[in-house]
């Protein structure tokens, strides 16, 4: 049984399904490169819940265009890859032997976190996908520990993927005056998320709040980094690879790491 390394990617922009990219190049290569999976999991920063463990169950989850004020194209885009049902099941009993209360959800679909990079990855949409929720309210050592509950499904050649953004402040990147620092602020960040990563030194990335250079500047809300966290727990604290790196509108690291 081929065993998949997690990966964690940072999907940028909607846009990205529709224009080319550096990062939108990677996706696509990065597919191709490693083996092909029989499944994928994902940590989506767009599924956070406020409580239980939500885990899609469906056999054909529709596409969700959870986002605002793009070009009318991006709505008419779906990528109806399968669910997988019993890999759903599985997955809400490793959580709930943990004492984790999980809901399996067979009316949930795939966030644009999901279906971007992987329709840039696998265009055919033949890969069954489970999605998992992460919560922003309880932190990173808890969806970390998440993460940890699926470390097996490496070994059974199903790819756990955490999808969000090594940095993500749309505020500032939006505003009209620009914080003079802004992108050394945003550069001492990735720097340190690597530098950690790297070096496996995962204490300090759950307390990344408190330690990290500009923590809140960088994730104004955790959405977008507490799929990182997940992921590394899913790796089972296996070494780190950087395998992109990437600046979107000057503040949005893309950054992307492998674990193996």
């Amino acid at each position: 049984m081929t065993q998949q390394k997690p990966l964690f990617i940072s999907h940028g922009s909607p846009m990205m399904a529709v224009e080319k990219s550096q990062t939108s190049r990677f996706l696509q290569q990065l597919g191709q490169a490693i083996p092909t999976p029989s499944a994928i999991v994902v940590f989506s920063a767009h599924f956070d819940v406020k409580h239980d463990v939500i885990i899609t169950a469906g056999q054909q989850p529709e596409t969700i265009h959870d986002f605002y004020h793009f070009p009318d194209e991006l709505y008419q885009i779906r990528y109806p890859a399968p669910g997988e049902p019993k890999l759903a099941l599985r997955i809400a009993t490793l959580f709930a032997d943990a004492n984790i209360n999980a809901k399996l959800d067979n009316q949930q679909g795939w966030d644009h976190g999901v279906w971007i990079p992987l329709r840039l990855m696998y265009p055919q949409a033949n890969i069954p996908i489970v999605q998992i929720s992460i919560n922003t309210r309880i932190g990173a050592a808890q969806n970390y520990r998440y993460g940890q509950l699926l470390a097996q499904l490496k070994n059974d050649n199903i790819l756990v993927i955490g999808s969000g953004g090594i940095s993500h402040n749309l505020a500032e990147v939006f505003a009209r005056t620009k914080t003079p620092n802004g992108i050394d602020m945003m550069n001492q960040f990735r720097h340190w998320v690597e530098h950690k990563l790297i070096n496996n030194d995962i204490e300090s990335l759950l307390n990344y709040q408190q330690l990290a250079p500009h923590a809140q500047f960088n994730h104004p809300t955790q959405e977008h980094f507490l799929p990182l966290m997940s992921v590394l727990g899913a790796s089972g604290n296996t070494q780190a690879h950087k395998i992109h790196q990437d600046v979107e509108y000057e503040l949005l690291a893309l950054d992307a790491y492998s674990f193996s």
